[in-house]
């Protein structure tokens, strides 16, 4: 059982196919950004803060890398 929602593990492995930075959370943002994703950044926030929780993000990248192997 995964701990991140589905449709993000997909997006992060979308950004990652098509060569986005996965070591920059800045470079994934820009990327959902442009692809309309602004739901899909909001997850990586901690909740009732504009804070970015990089924890979160690593956590996700690293979910998304295991499952594909």
């Amino acid at each position: 059982m995964t701990k991140t929602p589905q449709e993000i593990l997909q997006k992060l492995n979308q950004a990652e196919q098509l060569g986005v930075d996965m070591a920059s959370p800045k470079a994934v943002v820009n990327h959902m950004l442009a692809q309309g994703e602004k739901s899909s950044i909001l997850y990586f926030y901690k909740p009732n803060s504009v804070e970015f929780d990089f924890d979160k993000f690593n956590a996700a990248v690293a979910e998304m890398r295991q499952m594909k192997k």
